[in-house]
């Protein structure tokens, strides 16, 4: 993951930048001082460990639905890391965070870790056996071509087609996207699904050299994962036993 520093670093951040941050409730910023944090929960409210408030002042905002509260430009530098890929709806935050601030910085997870299987896993969800390709509450994809960042539903019954089983992602684990001014996006639509799927063989054809495929379906994998996850099984170890009982 992208760190603080280095985003410091890289993009010229100023002590005196006006900071916002949409989305980061759930991660603070450790070294980066944000003006405005922005989320539909409060650091406080966060359900995986809540904590207090780091910045000067927090906004409650449903991005998918409600503009922001502020200026055109107010804001020389906005953040928005590991959010709208969980968003239903991330396309009114893409143009809010262009009209508010100067330049910014998205962060997601890379297209081709988010289409990678998981190991076998008995204890998360308490539902049985399973492998999910990527994180199983991510709605969208991203990748950029031409300076474009191209937004892509995330549809999990092509990626569970046999063409898309994937064990293996050698590219970066984040899609980092620096904007000046405006963020240029396209929207992949779904009225077509061949249109999708020509998006996800095209992704895959750009970067064959880094993905492997691998058997998912009859979850098949590593003894060690077995083991591991019948330990946690019998110890009644995992995020699965700690939200809920097993009935």
């Amino acid at each position: 993951m992208i760190s603080d520093r280095e985003v410091i670093s890289r993009f010229k951040i100023k002590p005196k930048d006006r900071i916002l941050d949409i989305g980061g409730s759930m991660r603070q910023r450790d070294e980066i001082r944000v003006d405005t944090l922005v989320d539909i929960i409060s650091p406080e409210e966060a359900p995986y460990g809540p904590t207090k408030l780091r910045a000067k002042n927090f906004v409650k905002v449903d991005v998918t639905r409600d503009k922001l509260p502020f200026a055109d430009k107010e804001f020389d530098f906005c953040i928005c890391s590991h959010t709208l890929e969980d968003l239903s709806y991330p396309f009114l935050a893409i143009e809010e965070m262009s009209r508010v601030a100067k330049r910014g910085l998205i962060v997601t997870p890379s297209m081709g870790a988010d289409m990678v299987f998981s190991h076998i896993n008995f204890t998360d969800w308490l539902t049985g056996s399973r492998r999910v390709p990527g994180q199983a509450h991510h709605k969208w994809l991203f990748y950029e071509k031409g300076e474009v960042i191209y937004v892509v539903p995330k549809n999990y019954p092509l990626l569970y087609s046999s063409n898309f089983h994937f064990t293996h992602w050698s590219g970066e684990e984040e899609f980092v996207y620096y904007w000046e001014d405006k963020i240029d996006h396209k929207e992949v639509r779904t009225l077509h699904f061949h249109e999708l799927i020509h998006e996800y063989k095209g992704f895959v054809k750009r970067n064959k050299s880094k993905l492997k495929r691998g058997s998912v379906l009859f979850y098949l994998d590593s003894p060690f994962y077995y083991l591991k996850e019948g330990v946690k099984l019998l110890l009644k170890k995992g995020t699965g036993f700690k939200y809920r009982n097993n009935s």
